[in-house]
């Protein structure tokens, strides 16, 4: 009987962590804030996912991972390719957010995200996804606000 107790805790206390990240609608925008992180998060088709996050101190920089459909991740500031494509018409190609381009490239997309009506973000190893951003203006604070800093700040 305290094998199973004890089999049961920890099979459990694995799939913790999973249903903790698991959090968002495809309709709107939802946040939450965990451990000194204010997250955002909106789902797509698939296992497509757009996630932000901004640490409450400002210590560290605005976070950006994009998932696509099929699951494959893409992180700025990891070396690899990401951008955005606002409404079908504004680009911003937010790779990297170290250097004054990067940065400002960064306070470009974050408005728009704040601003436009649905975001495209591509990879160069993810399949393109839309996104609708609707909510997104009421719970993103504004670039440079509430901890979220692009690295080149820091």
């Amino acid at each position: 009987m305290k094998t199973k107790l004890i089999v049961s805790a920890l099979f459990i206390s694995a799939l913790t962590p999973t249903f903790t990240h698991a959090f968002g609608n495809s309709h709107t925008w939802t946040s939450n804030k965990t451990q000194g992180v204010t997250e955002f998060v909106i789902l797509g088709q698939g296992q497509s996912q757009l996630y932000l996050s901004c640490d409450d101190k400002g210590d560290k920089p605005i976070r950006i991972i994009f998932t696509d459909i099929n699951g494959h991740q893409i992180s700025m500031d990891s070396g690899q390719f990401l951008e955005m494509k606002f409404d079908g018409k504004e680009l911003s190609q937010i790779s990297e957010s170290a250097s004054r381009a990067g940065s400002s490239h960064l306070a470009s997309a974050w408005y728009n995200l704040r601003t436009a009506k649905q975001v495209t973000v591509s990879s160069d190893e993810g399949k393109p996804t839309t996104f609708t951003l609707n909510g997104a203006a009421s719970i993103l604070p504004e670039f440079g606000d509430d901890g979220c800093f692009a690295e080149f700040f820091l």
